[in-house]
C-alpha cells in the first residue's frame, strides 16, 4: 500500500479517529528525533578534546 493510499483511507476516518493517527505518528516521529539526537550526543561526549563553554564554541565557529 502507498503513501497515498494510506492517507485516503486515514481521510475516510472520522475526525476523532484522524486525530489519534496523527497524533501517534507526530509522537513516533519525536521519538525518533530523539534518538537521533541521543546518537549524536553520545558520539560528541565519546570524542577526545576539551570541553569549552557554549559561547567560546559560537565565536569559534565565527556564529558571535
Amino acid at each position: 500500500m502507498s503513501a497515498t493510499e494510506i492517507i485516503s483511507e486515514i481521510k475516510k476516518l472520522p475526525q476523532a479517529q484522524q486525530r489519534k493517527i496523527y497524533r501517534f505518528v507526530d509522537e513516533e516521529l519525536c521519538r525518533a528525533e530523539d534518538r537521533q539526537d541521543n546518537a549524536a550526543a553520545a558520539r560528541a561526549l565519546a570524542e577526545p578534546g576539551e570541553n569549552i563553554p557554549w559561547a567560546e564554541a559560537r565565536k569559534r565557529l565565527g556564529w558571535a
